[in-house]
């Protein structure tokens, strides 16, 4: 006996048990109520996930241990008792009865499959030693549970009951749990899917088992054998395909299980939701949204596209971080800077009119203007030309470096940020746009959006409480897309619409909840005339409607027309001077628009260049490329052509000049 302990002992340091199978384990990703919301298949494409014996139902587990092992907590690794039957059995009928192996046996075959001979069946005795020594007799359960083939690509019972019952393995019936034991034992022939009556008779041979054991009760056993296995398989979920994607490839993330701060049942509906409504947008137009909660930044609903396996609109993609064309989404955050620097006050009287900023000359989606209006109302009706002004005096480089600090960085056209990106002149995606709103609906300041609860959360401030709170008040009195209603002024939204109808957004939220909403082509093609308060804002107000089923809200707790028409007289008028304002807008003195010069020889033709007014300092372009240059005049060199001199001073002014520099008349030519 000493002996051949020893022998055992050095064979299982020679050949150690390997379990490294059941580590190659299909990956879940779930809900912020521990819900499966994505499933991916594993190195092998099967549906292989691990097993927690203490989230298995119970008498599922007694069902299949009085099944399969009934002595299993008892012995290990081998039966004798159970060999001895199983031979003599075989002996007496001349036919298999029942089987000798034990769960532990099983398991070491799964492991290790090879061909059922005389030989791999001593090898499995010795594995099942080895494994014995090594594992409790739980981890032995669970492995096996984990690698059991159920049919299919499919292992393991819980891979078994999500696809069967589109459920875990918890709170299992009666039928169920015997169903899952059964199949096992011939897991092709016995699949209720395809072979309906081999399943019931299988099933109904474990229940006997389960009833005179006393494990179900006669009531359970009747209502058990009077039930129809399923016939149709369940679908793993697939839900936020385009997250679940990011997550599952992220080198960093490597457990089996992820988890994060979505609402499945609120995914789910909007999934559904979503492909409802594709079927009344644009041809090739897709649909990409965020919900987020305000108080805590989370991430509750997240879609990319409103089919990922659309080719036609490219489903692919995740529209969510794509940059676009933002549209006058971005008006908000000017007027609240506005506000914090005290240049302007909701209820100051700005020149809604034609207006030359250096060669910018910006006009109104409506192609009128309207004279005198309240900044309230600039904003409320997203006048362009107020926009601009009011940028200008914030300043453009100040506005972005703001907007960078809680977005992260926009993509600037050129590099360099200049007064049309009030209009949308900015590249930036759904998911920033949102961050800054969901700061704007938060009192000025947020998390950074996150939808993985271990995420390390960072605080932004990205204007005042009081900048904040106006312009929420103004963005609260925005009338309501047609045929619907906002009760009590509760949401607050701004739309917008890019260059081509490229782009129709809106961005929605009342005090809990922010909604974001893209609707356009992925490949960029320019769409119907159809704006984001046409196509964009009632997708926004449906979704409002759908967060009031499932969700709790509350009421701002304040009126937004808690500043009445008051106004400090200081800020009444937002031109105070409008002689002084044009006669410091950036100017070129020279060259003069359109000139021409020519060589007198075969040098390339030095042209001054000279700037006046405006805010220094200056930057300058010279056929698009930056050159560095100190002061307000230079003279440099051209050579023949056509050339295009941009100026940009720190307002954000833009004045260009185009000149054209003959072919000089020489043999260097």
């Amino acid at each position: 006996m000493i002996l051949a302990s020893i022998s055992f002992m050095i064979f299982d340091y020679l050949h150690p048990i390997d379990i490294s199978k059941a580590d190659d384990i299909s990956r879940v990703v779930k809900s912020n109520d521990d819900r499966w919301i994505y499933t991916q298949t594993n190195s092998k494409d099967k549906w292989r996930f691990a097993v927690d014996i203490d989230r298995l139902d119970p008498t599922f587990v007694e069902m299949l241990l009085r099944f399969e092992d009934k002595n299993f907590y008892h012995h290990y690794g081998i039966d004798i008792l159970a060999i001895c039957r199983a031979v003599g059995q075989l002996v007496r009928y001349q036919r298999i009865v029942s089987g000798g192996s034990t769960i532990t046996m099983q398991l070491a075959r799964l492991l290790d499959p090879k061909p059922r001979t005389i030989i791999s069946k001593l090898q499995e005795i010795i594995n099942a030693f080895q494994i014995e020594l090594h594992y409790s007799k739980d981890e032995i359960l669970s492995l096996y549970l984990t690698l059991t083939p159920y049919g299919g690509n499919i292992e393991g019972v819980v891979g078994a009951s999500m696809r069967y019952f589109g459920k875990l393995p918890k709170t299992l019936t009666a039928s169920e749990s015997a169903l899952l034991v059964s199949l096992p034992q011939s897991p092709e022939r016995n699949r209720p899917d395809r072979y309906i009556e081999n399943s019931i008779i299988a099933r109904n041979k474990v229940l006997k088992v389960a009833l005179k054991n006393s494990i179900i009760s006669s009531f359970e056993y009747r209502q058990a054998i009077g039930s129809t296995p399923p016939t149709k398989l369940k679908a793993y979920p697939r839900s936020a395909p385009h997250l679940s994607h990011r997550l599952l490839t992220n080198p960093a993330i490597d457990s089996r299980e992820i988890n994060t701060t979505l609402d499945s049942t609120l995914q789910k509906q909007i999934e559904i939701w979503a492909k409802d409504k594709s079927d009344i947008l644009p041809k090739d137009t897709t649909i990409s949204l965020l919900v987020v909660k305000n108080s805590n930044s989370s991430i509750l609903t997240y879609l990319g596209s409103h089919d990922i396996f659309s080719d036609r609109v490219s489903g692919y993609v995740d529209m969510v971080r794509a940059i676009r064309s933002p549209g006058s989404t971005l008006k908000p955050f000017i007027y609240a800077f506005g506000f914090e620097r005290h240049i302007i006050h909701p209820n100051s009287i700005i020149m809604d009119e034609e207006t030359l900023f250096g060669d910018y000359k910006p006009h109104n989606f409506s192609k009128s203007f309207s004279g005198e209006v309240t900044i309230s109302n600039a904003l409320r009706y997203s006048l362009n030309i107020p926009a601009v002004k009011v940028l200008q005096r914030v300043g453009v480089e100040e506005f972005i470096e703001r907007v960078e600090r809680v977005s992260g960085e926009l993509k600037l056209p050129q590099k360099r940020a200049t007064l049309p990106i009030a209009l949308g002149g900015v590249g930036i995606s759904l998911w920033q746009l949102t961050q800054l709103y969901v700061a704007l609906a938060n009192g000025g300041s947020a998390n950074r959006l996150h939808y993985r609860p271990s995420d390390t959360i960072s605080h932004k401030r990205l204007c005042d409480y009081k900048s904040s709170k106006m312009t929420t008040a103004i963005l609260r009195g925005v009338t309501p897309p047609e045929g619907f209603i906002n009760r009590n002024n509760q949401i607050a939204y701004k739309t917008g619409t890019s260059y081509g109808y490229r782009d129709n957004w809106t961005i929605a939220y009342n005090r809990d909840y922010t909604v974001a909403v893209w609707v356009g082509k992925p490949n960029n093609a320019t769409q119907p005339k159809r704006t984001g308060r046409e196509v964009a804002a009632p997708l926004a107000y449906e979704l409002f409607g759908l967060l009031h089923i499932l969700l709790p809200q509350k009421d701002w707790g304040w009126h937004e027309n808690y500043l009445g028409s008051s106004v400090p007289e200081g800020l009444r008028y937002f031109e105070k001077d409008r002689k002084i304002y044009k006669e410091n807008r950036l100017d070129i003195v020279s060259p003069q628009k359109n000139a021409r010069f020519r060589s007198a020889g075969c040098s390339a033709v030095r042209v001054e260049i000279k700037v006046a007014k405006g805010l220094k300092p200056y930057y300058w372009y010279i056929d698009g490329d930056p050159v560095d240059i100190k002061g307000s005049s230079t003279t440099l060199p051209f050579d023949h052509g056509a050339h295009t001199i941009t100026i940009l001073d720190s307002s954000g002014g833009t004045m260009t000049r185009d000149i054209w520099i003959d072919r000089p008349e020489c043999s260097k030519y």
